[in-house]
């Protein structure tokens, strides 16, 4: 009986498709894995494609929004309450 997108074909392609993903970056630190799925889990969504003008749209896009945090303000913020 196939039940949705849980059925055990889906999950093991899906898992697939994320060593395969992940193989890319020759090991991924525990710490930062939820961001690593997090970006892998997009690309899927988006359905994105490798093609030079996705990426060259992909850099613009993540350009258009302002960072205003430097690497000195944010490890202080840890330290303040």
């Amino acid at each position: 009986m196939i039940k949705g997108i849980y059925h055990i074909q889906n999950v093991n392609n899906f898992h697939s498709r994320l060593k395969r993903w992940l193989q890319r970056f020759n090991g991924v630190a525990s710490k930062y894995l939820e961001h690593y799925l997090a970006w892998f889990r997009f690309l899927e969504i988006e359905g994105f494609e490798g093609s030079v003008k996705n990426l060259k749209d992909m850099m613009i896009s993540s350009c258009l929004y302002p960072v205003n945090e430097t690497n000195e303000t944010l490890r202080l913020s840890r330290f303040t309450a």
